[in-house]
């Protein structure tokens, strides 16, 4: 009996090693790490329609970063840029910008050589890609900044919650409110006397963290819990870019500005061909 339980328990014991990642493992040891690899392996092997679509898309990719991407990525403006914007607090933004820039950029240029579009129709088109490039832009950075305030009270909130102190968002609060009606005094003191004020930066959440009881305590105890814990917070400045831009060019542009835009450019170009007509 006793070496039944025993067999069955270090089999158990066994299986759970074998299907279950140890500490500091891979979650999975296959041969095929990644669902790349896995692909990869399944084009190869079993399917010559997935292999030519494949192909097709190395050359394209290479193609696209060999011709454009990386002429644009290795320039001297570009890098003059990074080390412009480096130590910028609208650093993600002007990221996400360069991106976009890239993308139309390679929009236009495919449209002004494409044979098949006469012209007119090119240069439209071509001009209708960069400003719709370029309004969805403005208004991805004045919506970003728009909602900046009410998003650092929301950042504020959740610092709070991972820091486990009711009152955070509160003081938060108070010290913001502090700040303004100081740099309103400060404003209106400038307006009497002619000069420039000197405005006080608004508190960063941050910041308060950072200088928390209980984060300092978590930097001495426990690092690495401390890195995430502040990692989150800051990380939710990017995830309110991501947000205002993705949606400012993932929908705001399809359905607000490219059919508008598309619309008068079709117009332009009838009302062009109209007056050729009469001259004839």
């Amino acid at each position: 009996m006793n070496l039944t339980i025993n067999n069955a328990l270090s089999k158990s014991n066994l299986y759970s090693k074998q299907n279950y990642p140890q500490k500091n493992q891979p979650a999975f040891t296959s041969k095929a790490q990644s669902a790349e690899e896995f692909m990869k392996k399944a084009v190869k092997d079993k399917s010559k329609f997935f292999k030519y679509f494949d192909e097709k898309y190395d050359k394209l990719t290479d193609f696209i970063a060999d011709k454009f991407t990386s002429r644009v990525v290795e320039s001297e403006t570009l890098s003059k840029l990074a080390n412009k914007f480096k130590n910028s607090d609208n650093f993600y933004q002007h990221c996400l910008t360069i991106g976009s820039i890239i993308t139309s950029g390679l929009y236009m240029q495919r449209t002004l050589t494409n044979d098949k579009l006469d012209k007119d129709r090119k240069n439209t088109l071509a001009v209708n890609q960069g400003l719709t490039f370029a309004v969805s832009t403005v208004g991805a950075y004045a919506l970003d900044k728009y909602v900046k305030g009410w998003w650092d009270n929301v950042t504020a909130r959740f610092a709070g919650h991972l820091l486990g102190d009711g009152k955070f968002y509160q003081n938060y609060l108070n010290q913001k409110q502090n700040v303004l009606n100081e740099n309103k005094k400060l404003i209106q003191a400038a307006k009497a006397s002619g000069g420039k004020p000197e405005l006080k930066a608004l508190p960063k959440v941050t910041k308060m963290v950072e200088n928390h009881n209980y984060y300092k305590t978590l930097v001495k105890t426990s690092a690495d819990d401390a890195r995430v814990l502040l990692t989150k917070v800051k990380g939710m400045s990017p995830l309110r870019s991501m947000i205002v831009f993705g949606f400012v060019y993932r929908y705001f542009v399809p359905v607000v500005v490219t059919k508008p835009a598309n619309f008068l450019c079709e117009k332009y170009l009838a009302n062009k061909k109209a007056k050729m007509e009469e001259n004839k």
